[in-house]
């Protein structure tokens, strides 16, 4: 998914989370820093009074488009749920001319200006009907379900069903997690809610599906456990070597379910590894892997454990900080190239050995753009807006507003 304004700069520092002490500067300062830094800075959003903003139309770029779209998507008489992007195409001129027909006696040509801004600006955040505002987030969820976005297409769902409470909604982020994979047990759950709530709807599909996910039963008869872990460890290798390590470590974790063998754990922290943003339980496996005692794979889980856990704080800053800023350069690369999980990772262990608020804010950054972890998103978004040195606080907040309002933001 394109990022959202190219080239757009922030109110404030350039640099994410930069300040006024030394260390921070030292952290973030140099080439490998500044390219993430302008990539991070197309997320940027101004914030300003609608007499101050730009008169907008078609083809229009930029913060104040992305503010247009935002308040757009909070009005239950615009019936499409629009991209926050910046950029002004046909589909926010229709929800634009949609809004100024509700809304006479606006002009209706699709121009945002001096009239229109007013009115847009008085949408209320919280509408009193939730059901056409539900209807439109769980339409986005069904778009980016249909283009195979099942991270954001869960948070979507899980959005409008906290607005509108349906069975159906229930159902449809039970596919997303399923479709997603890595999370088997959150999505049987889900399942199993739907099923309780007595919808027929879809009853027999979820059925049917419940039971491939659980597998089949451990019947304590040593032969035939052995062939169904089997089964589901030859499925998983499969998904393995197609890139597809959320469903391997599902399959690996069914397996060892079934059949328990220290080589299965091995496998699936290999998975969590490959799938990136899963870093501690992956950590966990190699090292319950390691205590089994099992020779096979004991050097490989070591040189990966090393990786997972990274240099380890020393409290010394003149080593910490250009650890520190290594980690992050590379998490960096990894955001510019869409890895966001793998990103997070190397933000992760970076803020480990230099806690900055700048790379709390590029957390939360990776995790809002990698979907399907909302609620981390937002605990590290609120985590930065409390920081004192914080110089990215209206983005935080937009993208904050953004995740709370509809759901998700990629």
């Amino acid at each position: 998914m394109a990022s959202r304004v190219p080239d757009a700069k922030p109110l404030h520092e350039a640099r994410p989370g930069s300040g006024p002490l030394q260390a921070v500067v030292a952290l973030q300062r140099g080439v490998g820093n500044a390219a993430v830094s302008r990539l991070l800075e197309r997320d940027a959003i101004a914030v300003a009074p609608a007499a101050t903003r730009k008169t907008l139309r078609y083809l229009s770029r930029g913060d104040d488009v992305s503010h247009l779209q935002s308040r757009l998507n909070r009005a239950p008489e615009v019936t499409t749920h629009l991209a926050v992007d910046g950029m002004f195409g046909p589909i926010t001129r229709a929800a634009v001319r949609q809004f100024q027909e509700a809304h006479p006696p606006l002009t209706v040509d699709g121009i945002v200006g001096r009239e229109t801004w007013p009115v847009v600006e008085a949408i209320q955040d919280e509408p009193r009907d939730d059901t056409p505002i539900a209807k439109k987030i769980f339409d986005r969820g069904a778009a980016a379900y249909g283009a195979a976005d099942f991270a954001h297409a869960y948070d979507f769902f899980t959005r409008a069903g906290e607005r509108v409470d349906r069975p159906g909604i229930v159902f449809s982020r039970a596919q997303a997690l399923r479709r997603l994979g890595g999370r088997r047990k959150e999505a049987i759950a889900l399942y199993e809610q739907y099923l309780a709530s007595g919808d027929p709807a879809r009853k027999h599909d979820t059925e049917k599906i419940l039971a491939e996910l659980r597998g089949p039963a451990k019947t304590g008869n040593e032969a035939a456990d052995r062939d169904a872990a089997r089964k589901f460890f030859d499925s998983g290798a499969a998904h393995y070597a197609a890139g597809r390590y959320g469903h391997a470590y599902d399959d690996f974790m069914a397996a060892h379910a079934l059949f328990p063998r220290p080589g299965l754990i091995f496998s699936a922290a290999q998975a969590l590894r490959r799938l990136g943003a899963r870093r501690e339980e992956a950590i966990a496996l190699y090292e319950q892997y390691l205590a089994s005692g099992e020779e096979g794979r004991k050097k490989d889980a070591e040189t990966n454990l090393a990786e997972l856990r990274g240099p380890a704080k020393t409290g010394d800053e003149a080593i910490d900080n250009p650890a520190a800023k290594a980690l992050f350069d590379k998490g960096a690369a990894l955001y510019q190239a869409g890895k966001y999980a793998r990103a997070y990772d190397e933000f992760t262990k970076a803020y480990a050995l230099a806690p900055r608020s700048g790379i709390t804010f590029s957390r939360a950054q990776a995790l809002r753009k990698l979907g399907g972890r909302r609620d981390e998103a937002i605990a590290l978004y609120e985590q930065y807006l409390t920081a004192p040195d914080a110089t990215r606080k209206q983005d935080a907040e937009f993208w904050l507003g953004e995740l709370k309002h509809s759901g998700a933001a990629p």
